[in-house]
């Protein structure tokens, strides 16, 4: 005896609303310092500002990375593979010469 699929298509359908939203993000004159990787840290403003960025706790190069890998995987930052080290080196070493202020 076989098993057979059955497919029902629902009779009523339901409607969904798409809409845009515009939000506005707070004015920040802070840059990120100049330096090796400084190109690569602009990619993070499309959703941070640098001074958010900044401001961050302390991190090491490894906690760095792991945080530059889940924005890329999680949240689709633009950052090439063979950017993340090189990025990680930056934000490691401004970071933690905005800590030392």
């Amino acid at each position: 005896m076989g098993l057979g699929l059955v497919w029902a298509q629902s009779p009523h359908t339901t409607a969904i609303a798409i809409h845009s939203v515009s939000v506005d993000m707070p004015a920040s004159d802070t840059v990120f310092p100049p330096g090796p990787g400084s190109d690569l840290a602009g990619k993070c403003l499309i959703c941070h500002s640098a001074g958010m960025v900044l401001k961050q706790p302390a991190l090491t190069q490894a906690e760095w990375k792991a945080e530059i890998n889940k924005m890329r995987t999680v949240y689709g930052a633009p950052i090439e593979d063979s950017d993340v080290d090189a990025l990680s080196v930056y934000m490691s070493k401004v970071n933690a010469d905005q800590q030392a202020k």
